[in-house]
């Protein structure tokens, strides 16, 4: 029995941290296998994670090798070997597995299969263009691809079946992998095909139940849905024309749901007892959203993977402060070690470790590390492919593990008292008006090539309605302001958007919600709830909706601004329009302060401990000194380095080196 807890996962009744590392069993000798997992291992290892090819195993249609032909490819005798080393394992079957692998794991049969590919909006097949060779990318409407697929699981279920329960190694499985289009998730790239329109249409139909209530909507005469042809990018028209186009937008939402969906009802026929999870590649915005995964009947979990560069605080603080405000379980599928084989930056050890650490600060809980063994187009990782060391990587592990494990930080947890909504609607109206989609330079796809400047492609006319004019549709100004507001402030905080569970807003103090003209009426309604809950305010900015998603007129929130402060709400068109005395009670009861703008801090607590943990990181590449204030009668020790601590009036004094997390022990009360 397996299951997801708080802190990690439950393996036959007992808890342990979810902290694993990937392994390909197929790009490593057969007589390297047990030297290479020991090594793993040697650093503190108890799970790892590899995925499982269909290219690999199925090198022909019907045809399969599962270590007759190469040994290397015998998957249940390196599972069997993970057994006997007393290793969990996480399996990634794909079928889309990327992997740095031509094909991005899907057989060349699949791929050149007319009925199973995309189109754009040309009719001709859209491809994705990676280094070693562009490929077509499948549609996820193909009912075939989803036929194959299943022919393939089924070949793998005696095996799987196997190694799971009593005691077999298989303890998590993740569906497909990064569904987002193959990172062209753009709108008016893909899809076209006859498929993918045909379930544009069953999308309509069951959104408007009749052609008269789309035709309506869509201010345009319809017989039926038939009728109903994709947008194949934006034209110019009035406010009255959006829905035709929010439409789209949403129909790529759900078609990479339905899609996941199918992935994870494939899973389950192989009715093996252990959770599923996803793994997002890097969105939280549209066409993806971690907590609409997770509502996915059957999916436990979902992450986002994450691959910083050197120092690159903003994008891990942004990510894992999302997760830890979104998901079930903040975990990071695949969180970068070493790196691929066309990527401009390798990371250090210090540079990986701060990385990591910063992340656990910031509410990760779970992770899995990419990659801990070395393989074709990937390098820099602890262990090599015949099981040597990097010894500065191999020596950063292994302190970070004993360090996480023996101190049980999986167990203590952050109470942010402020959670930031982002607006997905304003995600969706940026990528509604982006005509830069049909540019092979501009979409997402890791290539190199011509920089395009972004503020070609604005929209040439001002709209009628607010639209951020931040150059991408996953930024948004306002929350940008507010978010450094707040760390000016040293006032840690979450992030979500819409689509969190109202539930889940309650253990914050305040709601930070960005908003444009458009915001549904039950997010609307949850907003005005909050607002009039005891002790809590929300913060609405910069623009007071007035419409739903249907464009029908919704004034809810407007309503409460007209009554004032007293309402709950505060409303800011500009971050710096938020008043002092805000500001003042948030001081009042915070515990830890620092002037400092490059040192960022936070405090974990676990019920009963008697301590709790004060994380203090050094964002800058410089040594620094800095005062931090705090209550007396705390007695603080040194749990991780390197850093100084000296005993002030009022506070301690911290020695800390550039770009490092220092974690502190902090006793009350003595």
């Amino acid at each position: 029995m397996v299951k997801f807890t708080h802190d990690g996962i439950r393996i036959n009744g007992v808890e342990r941290p979810l902290y694993s590392g990937s392994i390909h069993y197929w790009r490593t000798r057969k007589k390297d296998w047990r030297h290479v997992l020991s090594q793993i291992k040697g650093m503190g290892f108890e799970i790892v994670e590899t995925y499982i090819p269909w290219s690999v195993h199925e090198y022909e249609e019907g045809k399969y090798d599962f270590g007759d032909l190469e040994e290397e490819k015998d998957l249940d005798l390196f599972l069997t070997l993970c057994e006997e080393m007393n290793l969990a394992v996480i399996v990634r079957p794909g079928p889309h597995i990327n992997a740095e692998m031509t094909g991005f794991g899907y057989p060349e049969w699949i791929l050149m299969d007319e009925e199973i590919q995309a189109k754009n909006p040309w009719g001709t097949t859209v491809l994705y263009p990676y280094a070693t060779g562009p490929f077509p990318i499948p549609s996820y409407a193909s009912e075939k691809l989803y036929e194959k697929t299943e022919i393939y699981f089924q070949k793998l279920k005696p095996i799987l079946q196997r190694h799971c329960g009593g005691s077999g190694c298989i303890c998590l499985i993740q569906a497909d992998n990064e569904t987002c289009n193959f990172f062209r998730d753009r709108p008016y790239i893909m899809d076209y095909s006859d498929c993918s329109k045909a379930q544009y249409r069953k999308f309509l139909a069951e959104r408007y139940g009749t052609a008269a209530a789309m035709s309506e909507r869509y201010h345009r005469n319809y017989s039926g849905f038939q009728e109903t042809e994709p947008p194949c990018g934006f034209e110019e028209g009035d406010f009255s024309s959006l829905c035709y186009y929010l439409d789209w937008i949403e129909f790529k939402e759900y078609q990479i749901l339905a899609a996941l969906g199918r992935m994870v009802d494939i899973i389950n026929r192989l009715e093996l007892p252990v959770p599923i999870f996803h793994n997002c590649a890097y969105q939280n915005y549209t066409p993806v959203s971690v907590q609409r995964d997770e509502e996915i009947p059957g999916l436990m979990a979902a992450g986002i993977d994450a691959y910083p560069e050197p120092g690159d605080t903003a994008m891990l603080k942004e990510r894992i402060r999302y997760l830890a405000g979104s998901s079930r379980f903040p975990f990071v599928p695949e969180f970068g070690s070493g790196s691929w084989f066309d990527r401009e930056v390798l990371l250090t050890a210090e540079e990986e470790r701060f990385g990591y650490l910063y992340s656990v600060m910031n509410g990760l809980k779970g992770v899995n590390f990419y990659m801990l063994a070395e393989r074709d187009r990937w390098t820099g990782c602890p262990v090599t492919n015949d099981g040597r060391i990097r010894k500065p990587y191999y020596e950063m592990f292994s302190d970070l593990l004993r360090l996480l494990k023996d101190h049980e930080i999986y167990h203590f947890n952050r109470s942010p008292r402020v959670l930031i909504l982002k607006d997905y609607d304003m995600g969706r109206l940026k990528a509604l008006y982006s005509v830069m989609d049909c540019n092979s330079f501009s979409s997402n796809c890791f290539i190199k090539g011509p920089d395009i400047p972004a503020a070609l492609f604005l929209p040439e006319e001002e709209p009628e309605f607010y639209l951020d004019r931040e150059l991408n549709y996953w930024d948004d100004a306002w929350v940008k302001g507010l978010a450094k507001r707040f760390d000016e402030e040293h006032e840690i905080y979450d992030y979500s958007d819409e689509y969190l569970d109202y539930d889940r807003w309650l253990p914050y103090d305040v709601i930070a919600a960005a908003s444009g003209d458009i915001m549904d009426a039950k997010t609307q309604k949850c907003l005005a709830d909050f607002a009039g809950l005891p002790g809590k305010t929300v913060i609405l900015g910069p623009v007071i909706p007035r419409y739903d998603r249907t464009l029908k007129s919704c004034e809810i929130l407007k309503h409460m601004v007209e009554e004032g402060e007293d309402s709950g709400i505060l409303f800011a068109e500009e971050p710096g329009e938020i008043g002092a005395v805000f500001w003042d009670r948030l001081r009042r009861s915070r515990e830890y302060g620092c002037e400092d703008p490059e040192i960022e801090l936070a405090v974990h607590r676990r019920e009963g401990s008697g301590y709790h943990l004060l994380y203090i990181a050094n964002l800058s590449g410089e040594e620094k000194t800095a005062f931090i204030t705090c209550a007396e009668g705390r007695r603080f020790s040194v749990m991780q380095g390197p850093a100084e601590i000296k005993m002030e009036k009022d506070g301690i004094t911290a020695q800390i080196s550039g770009y490092t997390v220092a974690i502190l022990s902090v006793e009350e009360n003595v």
